[in-house]
């Protein structure tokens, strides 16, 4: 524990850190605009946030990530209305993510009291920033709604060629290998359960968005993103019924989330993942 708490001291007291964590909450602040405007078509309607209550437009000084919400204490200004606890819980969930990505892949060292700029640790840093935000609009979009629009999915999987491209790890065989298996793997998962069982039992949201992850990540990402969402999503299933005292065995969970959940733990703990399984 003392190690650990060694080790994170630096980057924890590190300006670089808290920087990123208002860039990731201004950046949570655009997803949410992502999350409620993409679904219904209204992306471009307004450039303005406005309250979903009343429609009255939102004031800069009302609209700062985390802070406006707590202090406004979860209600509108301009109707009282209560806001929505997503707007503050996806604004620092991509906050902390920015943060644990960087600390994951640090862009900036200290050699000798100089500091050092690592060019391939940026684009790491940019790609799982951009990579983890799609997949956190994805998931609540799906929670909320049990779909995953093909705006988020088909654009991240016509931008592969340009990740593997830049990206330092990647190559064009493990990239364009990944959308394949990713896609098919779960196209025939679907299939089969929808020839079996006569109804639909994974959406097709699901396999463009293990396809636009195995791009993204290669193939080697399929399997244990498969695994960790399945294993997760079966015990938040099985919670779920415990809670409820419902026990209903076709509980209707969306699997987005966890595909997501899956992806991220491999993007930053994959090789944590393998000496633990393997």
């Amino acid at each position: 524990m003392h190690d650990l708490f060694t080790f994170l001291l630096p980057y924890a007291t590190s300006p670089i850190t808290w920087f990123l964590f208002v860039l990731g909450a201004c950046v949570g602040s655009f997803l949410n605009v992502c999350i409620i405007r993409i679904p219904a078509g209204t992306f471009w309607s307004s450039l303005r946030s406005h309250c979903p209550h009343c429609q009255q437009s939102i004031p800069l000084w009302h609209n700062i990530p985390i802070l406006s919400w707590l202090i406004l204490r979860g209600r509108s200004a301009c109707c009282g209305q209560p806001i929505a606890k997503q707007y503050p819980l996806v604004e620092f969930l991509t906050a902390l993510l920015f943060v644990v990505i960087y600390w994951r892949l640090p862009f900036v060292r200290s050699y000798d009291g100089v500091l050092h700029l690592d060019s391939e640790n940026v684009i790491r840093f940019l790609h799982a920033a951009v990579f983890c935000s799609a997949l956190l609009t994805s998931s609540v979009i799906d929670f909320h709604l049990k779909i995953i629009p093909d705006k988020i999915n088909l654009p991240m999987i016509a931008l592969t060629p340009l990740v593997i491209y830049l990206h330092p790890d990647l190559d064009w065989f493990s990239g364009l290998v990944g959308v394949l298996v990713g896609g098919l793997s779960l196209y025939i998962v679907a299939w089969l359960y929808v020839w079996m069982r006569g109804e639909a039992g994974l959406g097709f949201g699901d396999v463009k968005l293990l396809a636009a992850i195995g791009g993204w990540l290669g193939y080697q990402a399929i399997i244990p993103t498969i695994m960790v969402g399945s294993i997760v999503g079966a015990m938040v299933g099985i919670g779920w019924m415990i809670a409820t005292r419902q026990w209903n065995l076709k509980l209707a969970l969306p699997f987005g989330p966890f595909l997501s959940l899956g992806a991220v733990n491999y993007l930053l703990f994959g090789q944590e993942f393998y000496e633990l399984f393997l």
